[in-house]
């Protein structure tokens, strides 16, 4: 009875760090996978309309289902594109929304040069779709031990029917 009383509290520990390294898992793939699902269908849009990305971003809840993005995630959509005789690409607007963390987008602010991935480059007239996915995961019984960290997550994709420089009105 006396080991059993010694090992329980490792095994505990052991048991708590599996389940909470599980659920992080988990929950990295299903911001890595609504991602891709918003600069897919929105990549698929001749034109951005705001009804349009209302309906994607409306779907958030769903693919992050059943951890809630409502006050834990945020996404970002941002077109880059580079112009004729231009030397970068340049983030042409942003559309927010599937939450309301209070997040930065880490391409970059309208109208600059944005921060893409080591051997991304744009040529002439090139346009590419990014969404960014940002979420709160906080552990299930104490913050204590681990904290609460934010997963973040982009995608880039190219527009298929329309190149997706004007804003959504």
């Amino acid at each position: 009875m006396v080991e059993f009383a010694l090992i329980l509290p490792v095994l505990m520990t052991l048991f708590y760090g599996v389940i909470e390294v599980s659920r992080y898992i988990l929950i990295a793939q299903k911001v890595e996978k609504l991602a891709h699902s918003i600069a897919d269908v929105t990549s698929q849009e001749q034109t951005a309309s705001a009804t349009v990305l209302n309906q994607a971003l409306a779907a958030t809840s769903d693919i992050m289902s059943p951890y809630t993005m409502t006050t834990n995630g945020t996404v970002f959509i941002s077109p880059l594109y580079r112009a004729p005789n231009a030397t970068d690409a340049t983030v042409n607007w942003r559309y927010q929304g599937g939450g309301s963390l209070p997040a930065t987008s880490l391409i970059g602010p309208l109208n600059s040069v944005p921060v893409v991935p080591g051997g991304f480059t744009f040529d002439e007239r090139e346009n590419v779709i990014v969404a960014e996915v940002f979420f709160r995961f906080s552990p299930l019984i104490s913050s204590q031990f681990f904290g609460t960290t934010t997963i973040y997550r982009s995608a880039f994709y190219k527009p298929r029917l329309g190149a997706l420089l004007t804003p959504p009105a």
